[in-house]
């Protein structure tokens, strides 16, 4: 995978800062093809999900 800043989250197309918004919910950059689709919310979901992962204690 290429470089998180300069790659939609998404779609894991190239991007620049005139054709992508940050998804808050993540900090992660987004394309305008795949702004407010369900495919992001599905990868905003896996993003979330995946920072638990090797984590033993609830306390997070």
């Amino acid at each position: 995978m290429g470089d998180l800043k300069n790659t939609c989250f998404v779609c894991k197309e190239p991007i620049t800062t005139e054709n992508s918004e940050l998804n808050t919910t993540v900090n992660l950059p987004v394309c305008m093809k795949c702004k407010g689709t369900d495919t992001e919310k599905k990868a905003e979901k896996e993003a979330l999900d995946s920072l638990a992962d090797g984590f033993v204690c609830g306390c997070i």
